[in-house]
């Protein structure tokens, strides 16, 4: 089309006089005239100029009008352009062959000059939306693409949930979750999804929330299909429909199994530190940064004279109270020698302990910072012990001496019991932030969360588009999938339905939550075009040859006919043409997808839909599937053949040290050793010096994309050119990278997307060998 000038018709006809007739009023309009005598002249210039309508006549020598739109029409660059025969034969066989060979309309000679103004503006303002349409097409399709990549890029499950408590949307994460495919999870409740247990705490928890209309944070139990037993933090918040209504709610998983572990490890430590601290001989006392006492052992309790359950949160300079042996004086705190210092110090070699309601004593005392992951100092350890009657037994030289092994011996101690604390302390204080303050996740909940709400109306709206837009087919029975989505939108409504299906009804080829959504999208617009009550009548038939009829003479074949008809106010018949159009939409809330989305559901399933309605006299849409004549039977769907695989040595190369522990635990569980490197030169090093060893490596998983060092596909090159028989496997979380797709070509045996399952990796694995 010419997008920057005039319109281009491009006219063909061997008889001058008729050219003669048409210039003398197309001149005269704002159009860019082509004037050709015959067919093969146009078919030449077809070649270089692509006009926006061709006039064209059917009698012509050597080449006819009906051949050389034949010949257009077979060149994809110019099937889509309107062809309108020119011709005094007006017979129906005539028009039939026009319209069959691509024309899209009929001027009849003689010309008349406004009918044929009319036809061609007609024809062109057409052509205009049809390429505008295929335009707004394609953006929805990106933009279709986009929100599929964010949704299931978000590795915590998602779910959202109608007012009745059903399933309407999730994401991959919650497919793996639930271990079952969205289509067998939208339209359903929690029994069908999970097991009874979880079902039920599920199903109390959300109608609690749904009654409230309130946001909710819970921790729960899900036991996964594998027996796993896995722990969520869910975040609930109300799904809010555009006016202010209470659509559902929305849930976001966010996996804790880590952080439990974490806990109960942490749990454990902190179990056996005390139970090591309370063995030893020396008195222990820990405090906070401000000096507060957090814990003292029995030893420190007999020295102090305090117990721990009273000592605890008090002043550590209240609970251990020195001072200097000569002057008598009160010694500097050691805690805040050992926090200004910032390291482990001898903090005295002359103090005297003065312990509550007991005889005063010499002691030798040491104390260090307790620091955390972040190497932050969280506290300080003191460590003393009660020396008096070393001293007086021993020559000052052998006191001395003995100060000073003591002070070697408690610097020791302190350093291992600060690296003990500063693991355990560090790691609760990990733990706990990661639950309740930790600001950059929820950060990112959040803002997930906003995105999914402003998003989930739409995301609806397209889940014909999810997963690239094509149906995920199987052998489907029409009666309950028809009648159960019926059912479910007139649901406590003032209209009636009533079903009639064929008994040797015919089964299809279909994504059954795709065919739901058709249903259930014509039965809404019949309910809302019934406000007072109303009924609805759907049938489901078997039609045989539909090439045969008038209807539909491009599909060919055997058909299940599905039809739906109201008794409501019927459309329009200015607009009847409209209905199936992106964004046309008569409702004040609607946003026009619709019936579009039934089109292109219909359409990607091999069918066809059509629509007949007079006013105030209801509406009937006809909905023709594909059929399978086959008569009904369960298949059995074929068992993974996945060889054993016995104990192997794997290396496995990933930048993420989170990431590579992980593959530590998995392949354990697969009953594999694991050797973990964290990029490509390490996995080279260390794969030759094991394969000279006696314990070669057998397996290598290689991380595709490691941030500023060898990634995957370089390091496997090197690789085969050490061992051309390596085994080796890539890993991505980046699924459509084409190394992805075509493993083989760069030397891969197998590849598995991240995030992946146990019995994923076991099948890569088992690829691989």
């Amino acid at each position: 089309m010419n997008h920057q000038g005039k319109d281009i018709i491009l006219i063909v006809d061997d008889q001058p006089i008729n050219l003669k007739i048409l210039l003398s009023f197309l001149q005269e309009q704002d159009f860019e005239l082509r004037i050709l005598q015959s067919g093969v002249q146009a078919l030449a210039l077809l070649q270089e100029t692509i006009p926006d309508i061709i006039l064209l006549d059917v009698m012509m020598p050597e080449l006819d009008g009906f051949e050389t739109c034949r010949r257009i029409k077979a060149d994809e660059r110019l099937v889509d352009i309107p062809i309108i025969f020119m011709t005094a034969l007006d017979t129906v066989e005539d028009k039939v062959t026009g319209f069959k060979a691509g024309g899209v309309d009929y001027i009849t000679k003689p010309f008349q000059q406004t009918e044929v103004l009319i036809r061609i503006n007609t024809h062109i303002n057409l052509r205009k939306k049809a390429l505008k349409l295929k335009e707004t097409q394609e953006e929805l399709l990106l933009q279709k693409n986009k929100l599929e990549a964010l949704i299931n890029s978000i590795p915590d499950p998602i779910y959202i949930k109608d007012v009745d408590n059903k399933y309407i949307g999730c994401n991959r994460a919650f497919e793996e979750t639930a271990g079952k495919p969205e289509q067998e999870i939208i339209g359903r409740g929690d029994h069908a999804v999970f097991s009874s247990k979880v079902a039920a705490s599920f199903r109390v928890k959300d109608q609690e929330m749904l009654a409230f209309g309130e946001a909710k944070r819970t921790e729960e139990l899900i036991i996964a299909p594998n027996g796993e037993k896995l722990f969520f933090d869910i975040r609930k918040t109300p799904y809010i429909g555009p006016d202010g209504n209470l659509l559902g709610l929305i849930g976001i998983f966010r996996n804790i199994n880590e952080l439990k572990r974490a806990q109960q490890e942490a749990e454990e430590e902190r179990e056996r530190l005390s139970v090591t601290l309370q063995s030893i001989g020396d008195g222990v006392i820990t405090t906070d940064v401000h000096g507060k006492t957090v814990f003292i052992n029995r030893a420190a309790e007999k020295l102090t004279g305090w117990k721990n359950a009273d000592a605890v949160g008090k002043d550590s300079d209240e609970i251990f109270r020195i001072f200097e042996e000569k002057t008598g004086e009160k010694a500097p705190s050691p805690v805040v020698r050992v926090l200004r210092a910032g390291k482990r110090l001898a903090l005295s070699r002359d103090a005297v302990l003065h312990p509550k309601g007991g005889t005063k004593m010499s002691i030798a005392d040491s104390g260090a910072p307790i620091r955390d992951r972040e190497n932050q100092v969280i506290g300080v350890v003191v460590i003393f012990r009660d020396i008096t009657q070393e001293k007086k037994m021993e020559q000052e030289r052998v006191k001395m001496r003995k100060l000073e092994s003591v002070g070697v011996l408690a610097g020791g101690i302190a350093h291992d019991f600060n690296n003990l604390l500063s693991a355990i302390l560090g790691n609760i204080e990990l733990a706990s932030s990661g639950v309740t303050k930790d600001s950059k996740i929820s950060a990112l909940l959040a803002d997930a969360q906003k995105a999914t709400e402003r998003a989930t109306k739409l995301t609806y709206q397209l889940l014909t588009f999810s997963k690239g837009g094509e149906p995920i087919k199987e052998k489907t029975s029409l009666p309950d999938l028809v009648s159960e989505s019926a059912n479910f939108v007139l649901h406590g409504s003032l209209v009636s339905c009533e079903f009639s299906f064929a008994e040797d009804l015919w089964m299809i080829y279909a994504d059954s939550g795709q065919m739901s959504q058709v249903i259930q999208n014509i039965i809404l617009n019949a309910k809302d075009a019934m406000p007072n009550g109303g009924r609805i009548r759907v049938e489901c038939s078997n039609v045989k040859d539909l090439a045969s009829g008038l209807l539909l003479r491009r599909h060919k074949g055997n058909f299940v006919r599905i039809t739906l008809q109201d008794t409501g106010v019927g459309i329009p018949r200015d607009i009847i043409d409209s209905i199936f159009d992106p964004y046309f939409t008569t409702k004040k809330e609607g946003n026009g997808l619709g019936l579009a989305i039934c089109h292109s559901i219909i359409k990607k399933h091999g069918g066809h839909i059509t629509v007949h309605s007079e006013s105030q006299q209801g509406t009937i849409f006809s909905i023709y599937l594909p059929a399978l004549p086959a008569p009904k039977s369960k298949e059995t769907e074929p068992q993974d053949q996945e060889k054993m695989v016995s104990s192997t040595k794997i290396m496995v190369m990933d930048d993420d040290l989170m990431l590579r522990n992980l593959a530590r635990s998995q392949l354990a569980a697969l009953g594999h050793d694991a050797v973990l490197v964290k990029d490509g030169a390490e996995a080279i090093s260390t794969y030759q010096e094991m394969q000279e060893s006696d314990s070669p490596i057998d397996l290598v998983i290689l991380d595709l994309t490691i941030p500023g060092g060898m990634g995957g596909k370089e390091t496997a090159q090197k690789l085969l050119q050490l061992d051309p028989e390596a085994k080796l496997i890539v890993a991505s979380g980046y699924s459509n990278d084409p190394v992805m797709a075509g493993y083989n070509e760069y030397g891969f045996r197998a590849a598995v997307a991240k995030p992946f399952t146990l019995k994923e990796l076991r099948k890569a694995i088992a690829a691989a060998h």
